[in-house]
């Protein structure tokens, strides 16, 4: 996969890719004089801390310091394991068989080892965690599914076919319409039942309630919930009861997005900028309850008229105030817009919020559940039980030995009850083959590998259908096509890969383990992180000893991160690269701190949903007002340049000129900027060809900052500038800062925002740009929205189409310089689409405490930290 700082699946435990993101972290814990703990840091926590769903970079960190990879990457970004490298896998290589024109991968896995909590890590675990990434109803950010594993596709879809990808869009698409049938049903019940007059509605949760349960069940709903032969049992009261399910389902979404506002409005406020429209408001704006009521629009201000024009550049007073005589609390605050919007507005909370969107990826996995379920036999099994190229040796083949990369293993034929081999001279063997060859496969194959009989533990859960049929989802029997997951299953994705404890608490295989303040083996979610503390401790079964008895993190705000470094509450912290923190780490290394720095393989960038924002013209006039320049003002000199192409420029494929130094130029006259007057005339002419004018509805915008603060982020000048060319122009642009974005990117619930991607290493665009990618990625570019509704978006599916046949064509080639034509061209398609605008690339600046802190690492690249081997890390 490609990226980010919300979308990457992290592959293995070298900790450059775990921990060295742009994170912050402060200790707070007990105030007794001995520190016994290492304090690092990280960015606001989103609380999704799943291996196999997490989407911010943060809570991947999180997940991270706890897990391994089958693989790891050394300092030059290649593939490795070994008895020497935190690895699952013990030897690997890959050969390629022109005869039939594959590749087979073959992974011999490490005796001994062991997870956190004493349980083996056996293939049951490998086999376990690879049926869960290519199951048909997953929707994590994996995209294992993408290559062409030999039988892959008869798998996922039941069918006798091979790499039909259309097949399964068709599908998707399918399920996500159905989807929005499912969410319509409930529109259609409250804006019939509540109808007080014209564009006006009204019902309570109490009247709610009763009007489903009086409610005529549209084929559309029964279709979106149930199998035909499902509904051939179902009553009314069934569908009924799933009404009220949907109905609870969604305002406790609701709630929780109301939440996560609050959150954001807090530091939405530029109150500190000198040319700030919020400046001589700070004291109004000292609260987090005004600022949440002004986020949602209740407390309103009145801007300077100048000619009849609203001048956004001068607010006179606001408007709503009297609001704050009854609301003095968060939770009177949060009830008023909850209960306000849940009576009068709910039709726009079900299709307009971020509400929206939670629901339809839920639903449409459940569709997508019903379609794929006519291909099961009769009698619930599945015609095709297993994945053909994916082969454990010992269980599956007769084979007694291997010989990799020269060495010859023997082959474990026999294994204990707990999944272990039996013997200790012989080793399990996992072979993939490949159709053809792909450069990605061997990344994609480095995912961490979690435990079996914690991710997969639910109780007497079982399902009713296909290879699982009638047994509890723990149940794994390699040689009986039983890998712990239940084929095709929302439910068990929901309910047992996603349940709370899954999601509050990550175990594995890493060097260490979540833990609470008082060192506790089974701490609850609430006391792994309390108070924006996460607690771990060494993994006394790590395969490497643990120098550091505890370790903590916590989340702090980057404005002064230094400043709990040289105090010592702070061991080590990766900063803004700005040219003050630099000079003040530099007059600090006299006194032992140090810092050290690197290019990032990521960059920034500024993103524009098509699902938001479904005018080409309009998007591209967004991107026409953006200075991309200002961001560079934020960081230091020579530590940030501008990039004209969605690639990281630490990347072999980013187009550059003859001279391997020079960016080249994309061609893209809305991504080039040459000056205000040029930028309102290209504004303009878009406007034009757009067929809007000033005050059009579709000119009503929120740019969104993906950040803790507002003027902590090198994109808000970019934005603020913007947002005052278009104000100017008639747009009525605002902008805001939220810490839970990554999040909301997730599920298409931003129209446009400033974020930044984490590449991996190599350049692949199929999960973040190809038209068959179930990643949620795509869904912040509006991919869901184009491919349910093509003719509208006929110019968009036309690109997303001609884009996504050169991705496939440049995964089936190894030679780079063939690949890198190939990318130039399908980003030359992203930018056609004008759905990311390329900003930034920078340095990432890592500082620690040498007065505390040994056994870091000392060489950096877009490839290591100093954490590398945070197993070797210790309190001095």
């Amino acid at each position: 996969m490609k990226k980010k700082t919300g979308l990457i699946i992290i592959i293995s435990v070298a900790l450059a890719v775990v921990i060295g993101v742009t994170s912050i972290f402060i200790f707070t814990g007990k105030t007794e004089n001995k520190k016994d703990s290492i304090v690092i840091m990280t960015d606001a926590l989103s609380g999704l801390f799943n291996p196999f769903y997490a989407t911010s970079g943060a809570d991947q960190g999180v997940i991270g310091l706890t897990q391994i990879g089958m693989l790891t990457t050394n300092e030059k970004g290649d593939t490795v394991a070994g008895d020497d490298q935190p690895t699952v896998v013990k030897a690997f290589d890959q050969k390629y068989d022109s005869a039939k024109k594959e590749t087979v991968y073959t992974f011999v896995i490490k005796n001994g080892l062991k997870f956190s909590d004493g349980e083996p890590l056996t293939m049951n675990d490998v086999l376990f965690n690879m049926y869960e990434y290519l199951d048909p109803v997953y929707t994590g950010s994996s995209t294992m599914y993408s290559i062409k594993i030999k039988g892959l596709a008869k798998y996922r879809l039941q069918q006798n076919i091979s790499g039909d990808d259309d097949a399964e869009s068709s599908i998707s698409a399918a399920a996500d319409n159905r989807a929005w049938l499912r969410i319509y049903e409930l529109v259609d019940i409250f804006t019939t039942n509540g109808k007080q007059g014209q564009n006006s509605y009204s019902a309570t949760e109490s009247q709610m309630k009763g009007y489903i349960a009086n409610w005529g069940i549209s084929n559309g709903y029964k279709n979106a919930v149930a199998s035909d032969a499902e509904q051939a049992t179902m009553t009314d009261d069934n569908y009924k009861a799933q009404l009220l399910e949907d109905y609870a389902f969604a305002l406790k979404t609701f709630k929780e997005e109301l939440e996560s506002d609050y959150q954001a409005a807090s530091e939405s406020f530029d109150t500190t900028t000198e040319t700030s429209v919020y400046k001589e408001w700070a004291s109004f704006l000292s609260s987090d309850v005004t600022k949440f009521l002004v986020y949602e629009g209740y407390i309103t201000p009145e801007y300077e008229l100048i000619q009849g024009k609203k001048n956004k550049n001068k607010i006179t007073k606001w408007n709503g105030t009297n609001l704050l005589d009854a609301i003095t609390t968060k939770e009177q605050a949060i009830n008023k817009v909850y209960n306000d919007n849940v009576t009068t507005s709910l039709d726009a909370v079900l299709t307009g919020w971020g509400t929206s969107r939670t629901l339809l990826t839920a639903y449409s996995a459940r569709a997508k559940e019903i379609l794929l379920k006519v291909n099961v036999n009769e009698d619930g099994t599945l015609e095709y039980p297993n994945i053909e190229g994916i082969v454990s040796v010992g269980h599956n083949t007769n084979l007694t030995a291997v010989t990799v990369n020269g060495t010859t293993y023997n082959v474990a034929r026999e294994h204990n009850d707990n999944g272990t081999p039996k013997n200790a001279n012989e080793y399990d063997v996992l072979q993939i083959t490949v159709e053809g060859t792909d450069p990605k496969a061997i990344y994609n194959f480095g995912f961490t590998v979690a435990p079996a009989h914690y991710y997969a533990e639910g109780g007497t859960y079982s399902e009713s259908y296909g290879a699982n049929k009638g047994k509890s989802t723990t149940t794994i029997d390699i040689a009986n096509n039983m890998f712990g997951v239940c084929w095709s299953s929302s439910d068990f994705q929901s309910k047992v890969i996603q349940s709370q404890k899954h999601v509050e608490v990550p175990v594995g295989a890493g060097a260490f383990a979540a833990t609470d303040k008082d060192d506790n083996d089974n701490p609850t979610g609430a006391n792994f992180v309390n108070s924006n503390i996460v607690y771990y401790k060494a993994n006394k079964n790590f395969m490497f000893p643990v120098k550091a008895e505890k370790l903590r993190m916590q989340v702090v705000s980057s404005s002064n991160a230094i400043d709990k470094l040289e105090s010592g509450e702070v061991d080590y912290i990766t900063p803004q690269f700005t040219k003050a923190n630099s000079d003040r780490l530099n007059e600090l290394a006299k006194k032992g701190f140090v810092q050290l720095d690197s290019w990032q393989l990521g960059y920034g960038y500024i993103g524009v949903n098509a699902g938001k924002v479904p005018n080409v013209f309009i998007r591209r006039a967004i991107m026409s007002a953006m200075q991309t320049s200002l961001s560079l003002e934020y960081y230091a000199p020579g530590t940030c340049k501008n990039i004209d192409w969605p690639m990281s420029m630490e990347s072999w494929a980013y187009p550059y000129e003859d001279d391997g130094e020079t960016s080249k130029q994309n061609g893209h006259p809305y991504t080039q900027w040459t000056g205000e007057s040029a930028a309102r005339q290209k504004i303009q002419e878009n406007m034009d060809y757009a067929g809007v004018s000033a005050g059009d509805s579709q000119l009503k915008i929120t740019f969104t900052i993906a950040g803790a603060s507002i003027t902590e982020h090198p994109t808000y000048p970019v934005f603020k500038q913007a947002a005052e060319i278009l104000n100017s122009m008639g747009w009525d642009i605002e902008v805001k800062a939220d810490s839970q974005a990554l999040t909301k990117l997730s599920t298409g619930s931003l129209s446009v925002w400033a974020a930044a991607w984490g590449s991996t290493i190599d350049p692949d665009m199929y999960q973040v740009y190809h038209k068959n990618s179930t990643a949620t990625s795509v869904y912040s570019w509006g991919y869901r929205e184009i491919k349910s509704d093509t003719t509208n978006y006929s110019y968009e599916w036309s690109i997303i189409n001609q884009m996504s046949e050169i991705i496939d064509d440049a995964r089936s080639i190894t030679d780079k310089q063939a690949r890198t034509a190939m990318y130039e061209q399908a980003m030359g398609y992203v930018l056609d689409l004008a759905v990311e605008m390329p900003v930034y690339q920078r340095k990432t600046l890592y500082a620690y405490n040498g007065n505390t802190l040994t056994g870091l690492g000392s060489e950096v690249n877009p490839y290591t930290s100093p954490l590398e081997k945070i197993w070797e890390i210790s309190l001095k």
